[in-house]
Order: structure tokens, then sequence, then C-alpha cells
């Protein structure tokens, strides 16, 4: 087995607006995002690639000893982003020992993906289909003994908290495999790692490459930009509550999109974004379309923002849909004494730094 880590980090939109219902059923979205140094931390160990079967894994969860769990609703099972990136990377990769994925159609389905990968990472996600219902489930080992391979998670970023964790692990591991794929000479190339992420999701693409990136469309489409200078933050949410992002979106009501549309807090950011210095120099900029609509309809939201104004953070913003929120520091002396704070009243919180 070859024992590979990585670290995931969580992000921030600085500012995400929502511009409208496109055709297509998703919505046009305008947001610079930045990486932050809350991260988790990816471990895979994977096998040679004449005995690697993708249909046995194991991911298995684990959460620092001094933080309450974190890991509700987590699966570890094919319906986790990190188990669908090992699952679609094999896809892309050329078979080792057509012998060994003969035995079953579900293995089968995997390398039958190969004849098309060409066309999949050039038309995004839609292309990019494999029955993941058919790849295993929690503790699942194709009944033939122990797992071909096997990924270990050390969560310190909350789910359905809008910080991308479950995207940044998904990035992570294609990162890990396509290392382990290069020591086999089967890398994939930049672009086909590119598309094999956004047809994992938008947010994964971003994190291929993190650090600071306007992000229009979907979100797929990114366009990288300076990154701020290393500011402060505390993150915090309540424990047992989450946004899902679909609910989110309804919370919106937005219509169609306009063509005449457009995002004047995200062009404010990236005009300005070379100048800023200090954190009061970003505070007025941050904005979330998110932010009223999702504290008016969740009041345990509301109370936290109200603990994080009076605690003199000079902005706070909803982080992605929710469920977690930012707030902006002077200092780290000064987010450190608002975590504690807040820590005291039970909620989840985290310092970290843009990076």
């Amino acid at each position: 087995m070859m024992r590979l880590e990585g670290r995931a980090p969580a992000k921030l939109n600085l500012t995400l607006e929502v511009l409208g219902r496109r055709a297509d059923g998703y919505h046009e979205v305008a947001s610079v995002m930045h990486t932050l140094s809350l991260c988790d931390t990816l471990t895979l160990e994977l096998p040679p690639p004449e005995s690697f079967d993708p249909a046995r894994g194991a991911i298995h969860i684990i959460e620092p000893s001094d933080s309450p769990p974190l890991r509700e609703a987590i699966p570890t099972d094919s319906r986790n982003l990190v188990w669908q990136a090992v699952a679609r990377f094999v896809a892309l990769t050329p078979s080792p020992s057509p012998t060994l994925w003969e035995r079953g159609d579900a293995r089968q389905r995997f390398w039958s993906a190969e004849a098309s990968a060409s066309a999949a990472c050039g038309s995004g996600a839609s292309a990019l289909h494999i029955p993941l219902s058919r790849v295993g489930g929690e503790g699942d080992t194709g009944g033939e003994g122990n797992p071909s391979w096997r990924a270990t998670l050390l969560k310190r970023i909350p789910s359905q908290a809008g910080l991308g964790g479950g995207s940044s692990d998904a990035a992570c591991a294609l990162r890990l495999l396509n290392h382990w794929a290069a020591r086999y000479e089967r890398a994939l190339p930049d672009d086909a790692l590119y598309a094999l992420a956004r047809a994992l999701g938008a947010d994964v693409a971003f994190f291929l490459k993190g650090g600071c990136a306007l992000a229009t469309g979907r979100g797929e489409q990114l366009h990288p930009l300076p990154t701020l200078p290393p500011f402060w933050w505390v993150l915090a949410k309540p424990y047992g509550v989450g946004v899902p992002t679909g609910w989110a979106y309804t919370q919106l009501g937005r219509g169609a999109v306009s063509p005449n549309a457009r995002a004047d807090h995200t062009e404010r950011l990236m005009r300005l974004l070379p100048t800023i210095r200090t954190p009061r120099d970003l505070a007025p900029l941050l904005h979330n379309d998110f932010d009223a609509p999702i504290l008016q309809a969740i009041p345990a939201l509301a109370e936290l923002r109200t603990l994080l104004e009076q605690g003199s953070a000079l902005r706070v913003i909803l982080c992605g849909s929710g469920a977690a929120q930012a707030a902006l520091c002077e200092s780290e002396d000064h987010a450190k004494a608002l975590a504690n704070t807040l820590r005291t009243h039970g909620y989840w919180t985290a310092v970290t730094r843009n990076e």
C-alpha cells in the first residue's frame, strides 16, 4: 500500500451574489472565494494498479479529541465525495489488468467509461456519469476480504456549514490520486483532472488550486485572483444546525436571471482587492445574499449573529449558504478572545486565517 496524506482547507465566500435562475435550473452566481487555514487531513492508502479495486473501499472518519462531534450526517460509503473521487478517477485511467475487472458487472462499469474518457473530460459534469449506487456501501468490501483502498479523514470542518469541507476533501483526494498515478505513469493531465473535479462539484474544482478566485456561472467558471494578506477570522455555528443548499436557495426566491444582471458587490471587491492592506479595508466589502433570508428563517443563527457583533467583530457574514458564520477580527488576540466567549455559550468555533 502507498500511503499519501494531504490538507483539505475550508473556504470562505468573501462575496456571494445569486443573480437568478438559469434555463437549466441552476442559479447564476458571482462570488470571490478564498481558502482558509482551517483544514481536514486526508490520508489515502492505495494499492498498486493491478490490485486496485475501487468498488472495495473503506472510509474512516475521526475527530480532534478536544472537539464535540462534527460528523453528523457524513456518509462513509459511495455517497461520500472522497469515494466518488476515487471511483471516477480510476474510471478515467487505463485498466491495468482487465481480468480483475471482468469478474463482476459492477467493476466492469468503472472501466467501461475509459472509451469515452476524452469526451467526458471535454464536456463537463453531464458526461462523467458513473453509477455510484453500484460501487459499494459503508463497510462493504465487495465480499472479497479486506478493502482494496482506505481513506482516513481527520474532520475539523463541520458539515452543512457552507465551508466546503466535503468538496475540499474530494479535491485533496484527486491530488493524492494523481500523485499515486504518476508513480505508475498513469497521471491525468491538468485539464482532465480539472474536468473531473468540476464533474464532482463546482467547489471541488476551486479547491484543486485554492487561494483566491472569482467564481461565476454555476460556480464552475473560475478566474484566479491575488490572495489577501492574512487576516484573522472566527468561524462559529450552533451544534446540530445545518443548512441544506437547496433549501437555502428556495429562501432567496430568485426568478429568471436577467441578461443585464450585475454583481455589484463582487465587482467592487475585485476592483479594490489590490488595495486591501488591513482587515478594516476588507470589512465593508464583504457581502452574502443569503444573510438576510437565512438568519430570518433560523432564529438560532440570528442569536449567534448578535453574539458575534457584540464581540466587536469588524464584519460578520454567513459562510456560503450557512450554517457557519465568519467574523472578521482586528487581530489574533481579538479572534481568540471572541472564540473563547462563544465556546462558553456552547457553540462550535474555530480561529482561522485566510491563506
